[in-house]
């Protein structure tokens, strides 16, 4: 947990900003950080799994947060930590966008629009899209 500690400033101002946005930014520190979102979330079906995502840090963060959003996420977010060493997506969020929204969910939106994950080196950065709207 020292990336926690070493790093909650920079989380923080990141996911601010992105919050303007209607983008969420979650940091997880295990190695199996897909394992610590599902706990995280308390999502009961497990079965999306992650694909490494051939576009940019750029390309995939303009797909997930939208069109007129992104640049200044990524501004911030490669300023505050670099570029990610992989981007990763679901290959399907059908089921889990499901139990992620509404008044169940623990998103931080009641609608989820999409979502990747952003490895570095210690910790990984989730983006999760949506609206309460």
């Amino acid at each position: 947990m020292d990336a926690a500690k070493n790093w909650r400033t920079e989380f923080d101002a990141l996911d601010d900003l992105a919050m303007e946005y209607e983008v969420a930014v979650i940091p997880f520190f295990k190695t199996d950080y897909l394992q610590e979102f599902y706990d995280f979330y308390e999502i009961k079906r497990r079965d999306a799994k992650l694909t490494p995502l051939q576009a940019s840090f750029e390309e995939a963060l303009r797909e997930v947060s939208g069109e007129h959003r992104w640049e200044a996420i990524a501004k911030k977010a490669k300023e505050l930590f670099g570029l990610p060493s992989r981007v990763m997506v679901f290959d399907d969020v059908k089921h889990l966008k499901g139990e992620l929204e509404g008044p169940m969910g623990l998103a931080p939106f009641f609608f989820v629009f999409d979502m990747m994950f952003c490895e570095y080196e210690g910790f990984t950065l989730c983006f999760m899209s949506g609206t309460n709207n």
